[in-house]
């Protein structure tokens, strides 16, 4: 390249010789030569720069077309690996839809299928208990007990299948307290198929590890247990709205029915123990409302009433007729094996049939709940040849306070925040008062034909317990209990006297998750 400017610049010197009429070898004067040379040095200068810069764009636009190839070969690449990755991402979402979900948490340990379809949960509670008796003229034992320990399955197949499995170990045996499956294609129609809570005491109906209190009150043992059989069920939302399939005992929608035949198990029956005898079932039916859900009275908006009931016509059932507990205590009240003159042995033997109102009201930390049962049988104690007509019933009315200003409810209260003294958080109060009385049919130790079915000094006519207790919820999932109850008696000693009262201080540390 360098060559060739040399050549140009000479033919342009020659050039610019003949133009100027200069030859090689003519003479003229000195300063004219001077002059002349000065004027071509610097057209020469000029000429030169000018090759430079021609040579300089040459060299631009040679280069030019290879940049630009090389620009393309990287655009190129940049769109082969920009396409790579939005396939990578399609695959993954793809595999998303369909990758099982593992959860560890405060409601267990659940896998479930990506839509949520398909699903297992394992789930426990612990509930240890101490009972303690004041001033015990009764001589009841001081005792630590293990009320509960369980380990149970649940989830869903299919969408629409929900299952639940649940064993006891607690309370010195071993029972299946739960096995049942829910079909609920319709929430206005789902069926519910197995061992269950029968539909009719509300405190027996909230969740086994959600009550105010440690035991339950009065009214329960006058109702149904858990029992096998099939149930109908149903939820319907207020008007204009959607109900959401809550379970097969619903607490969440407008309103809801439930209605089921089981083997039947007499007051406070079934438990593992319990067969059938014979051919007679249980019909037992609930109905349940909200009535100012969502209606923009707020003080009202957690009122829920309803009314359950049952009807039965046992057999000369032996195995249907339970004793009767004191609630927090735990002692035999009513001892159905001590009969009376005249009686080798109590049974069911005739229609008995339940009629159980029952109400709740929450709002903000305040709670309040109440339920009556009459619970009217007939029983033998002769073989069938004498029958008694037995009205017995319960009531309980129990209030309680969040006093941290927790949100109190029918599912249990759930703490703003965990305990934890290092960070200066405390969990959850709340305190809570219950009256509750049980009242037994005279007849029942009223001779009849010569027949007396229970022996007077040994079962009560009556008895009337009023209860306080504290609960502190550490966590969603660990709860400290604190009760004390009084029960007082008519009837159940010698000579027509009253047993002694009872005075029962009770603690319970609660897991549940």
């Amino acid at each position: 390249m360098r060559t060739n400017n040399v050549l140009l610049l000479t033919a342009a010197i020659n050039g610019l010789l003949a133009v100027s009429g200069i030859q090689p070898a003519t003479a003229s004067t000195a300063k004219e030569k001077d002059e002349k040379i000065e004027l071509l040095e610097r057209r020469l200068l000029l000429l030169e720069q000018r090759l430079e810069a021609a040579e300089r764009n040459n060299t631009e636009h040679t280069k030019a077309p290879v940049a630009d190839d090389k620009l393309q070969a990287l655009d190129q690449k940049v769109k082969i690996l920009e396409r790579k990755h939005e396939v990578d991402k399609e695959i993954a979402i793809e595999n998303a839809k369909t990758a099982p979900v593992f959860e560890a948490g405060p409601k267990g340990v659940s896998f479930s299928s990506a839509d949520g379809s398909n699903s297992v949960r394992l789930r426990s509670s612990i509930q240890a208990d101490g009972r303690f008796f004041v001033d015990n003229e009764s001589k009841a034992k001081d005792r630590f007990d293990l009320r509960q320990a369980r380990i149970w399955l649940e989830g869903r197949f299919w969408k629409y299948f929900d299952y639940k499995l649940m064993p006891d170990f607690g309370s010195n045996q071993t029972l299946l307290a739960d096995a049942y499956v829910d079909v609920h294609y319709f929430p206005y129609a789902s069926l519910n198929v197995g061992k269950q809570k029968v539909p009719i005491s509300l405190e027996r109906l909230q969740g086994d590890s959600d009550g105010t209190f440690m035991e339950r009150a009065y009214p329960t043992y006058l109702a149904s247990n858990r029992d096998i059989g099939v149930k109908l069920h149903g939820s319907f939302a207020r008007p204009g709205e959607k109900a959401q399939y809550a379970g097969p005992i619903d607490f969440r929608n407008f309103f809801t029915y439930e209605v089921g035949v089981f083997n039947g198990g007499g007051d406070n029956g079934a438990d593992n123990t319990d067969k059938e005898n014979d051919d007679n079932k249980e019909v037992a039916a609930r109905l349940w409302a909200h009535p100012f859900q969502n209606s923009g009275i707020a003080v009202l908006d957690g009122l829920g009433v309803g009314i359950a009931g049952s009807w039965e016509v046992p057999n000369n059932n032996k195995t249907t007729v339970k004793n009767i507990k004191t609630p927090l205590g735990q002692n035999t009240l009513v001892d159905y094996t001590k009969v009376g003159t005249g009686t080798t042995e109590v049974a069911a033997d005739g229609e008995h049939y339940r009629i159980y109102p029952q109400a709740y009201w929450f709002y903000g930390p305040y709670g309040l709940l109440g339920e009556y049962v009459l619970s009217s049988q007939q029983l033998t104690g002769d073989g069938g040849n004498t029958h008694i007509q037995q009205d017995n019933t319960a009531w309980q009315i129990q209030a309680s306070y969040v006093v941290t200003g927790e949100n109190n409810t029918f599912q249990s209260v759930k703490p703003r925040s965990p305990f934890d003294p290092f960070s200066g958080q405390w969990g959850a109060l709340q305190l809570a008062t219950r009256w509750s009385e049980l009242s037994i049919d005279k007849d029942t130790y009223r001779p009849v034909n010569g027949v007396q079915l229970l022996d007077p000094s040994g079962s009560i006519r009556k008895a009337s317990s009023w209860a306080i207790g504290a609960n502190w919820f550490l966590n969603q999932n660990t709860r400290l209990m604190a009760d004390y109850e009084n029960t007082h008696f008519t009837g159940g000693a010698k000579n027509g006297g009253d047993r002694p009262a009872e005075n029962v201080f009770s603690t319970r540390l609660q897991l549940v998750f």
